[in-house]
């Protein structure tokens, strides 16, 4: 694919400059970046315009058949875009993308599709299991559902789990990982309770940036109503940096309970956590 049209919004005027002093192999004559009163006077552009933010880049008319998702990325000399939808101006083909980075996106520069895959990390925290006085059933079933979800929405996804023992030091190696690596999805099961360690939800509250409250009081208060003491997990939510981080209690039963609950906002999580308005 060859980009032939690229606009951006930009909060200051700046106009398409050429390149001449670019050593670059992929230098090319011309780089057309168009910015604020530069953008078309068409109705389609200035709604584009109004509806997205400082930064949002359009790609118009430079693709074939394929098919674009929210959250692919479209690759070029180094640089990335972040496809937030796919659109049509006056019937042809273009996709609305964010810069991952801020380098240059040249007319005429060969640019390639990299569809999206979701990675996931489940992590099952139990001295028991660890040193394989009884076999984890939790973190299995929460693979299993979370497989089988990411296939209903249609997303790829790429699942890892682990046992550890109750050790905050080992927990935060994988927060500090996750976050690096911009884990989509962390689900932990066990160390939701009081006991001396349990020691989940105090090792990921240091690393949350936003809590999620609503979601582990709703399930708390869902279930706690005709079992009291599913009103005794001290389970959180939030986000990490890219990464949605739930800790579930070690129980067969409430990982099954927590994940329902939760995979009903999950898939719209992922657009709000990356900007990505899919209304």
């Amino acid at each position: 694919m060859v980009v032939n049209n690229i606009y951006r919004i930009s909060s200051h005027n700046q106009y398409a400059e050429v390149d001449d002093v670019s050593s670059s192999p992929n230098k090319v004559s011309k780089q057309i970046l168009i910015f604020e009163n530069e953008i078309p006077e068409s109705d389609a552009l200035k709604l584009f315009l109004k509806n997205n933010t400082v930064g949002t880049m359009i790609v118009v008319d430079a693709f074939a058949k394929e098919l674009f998702n929210a959250f692919d990325s479209l690759i070029g000399c180094e640089n990335e875009l972040k496809i937030l939808k796919e659109i049509k101006i006056s019937g042809i083909r273009s996709v609305i993308c964010l810069p991952e980075n801020f380098l240059t996106f040249y007319i005429g520069l060969q640019i390639y599709h990299q569809p999206k895959l979701f990675t996931a990390k489940i992590v099952t925290l139990s001295d028991r299991a660890y040193r394989g006085i009884y076999e984890d059933k939790s973190g299995p079933l929460a693979l299993e559902m979370l497989t089988a979800y990411f296939e209903k929405i249609g997303k790829k996804v790429k699942i890892s789990s682990k046992i550890i023992p109750d050790s905050g030091e080992e927990l935060t190696l994988i927060l500090e990982k996750c976050k690096l690596e911009k884990t989509d999805v962390l689900i932990t099961t066990g160390g939701t309770g009081i006991g001396s360690r349990d020691i989940t939800v105090e090792t990921v509250s240091k690393h949350i940036d936003k809590e999620i409250p609503g979601i582990m009081e709703m399930i708390r208060m869902k279930y706690g109503a005709q079992k009291p003491n599913a009103l005794l997990s001290r389970g959180i939510a939030g986000t990490m940096n890219q990464t949605l981080v739930y800790t579930l209690p070690g129980s067969v039963r409430a990982v099954e309970e927590y994940l329902n609950e939760i995979f009903l906002t999950l898939d719209h999580l992922f657009y709000m956590l990356h900007g990505i308005d899919n209304h």
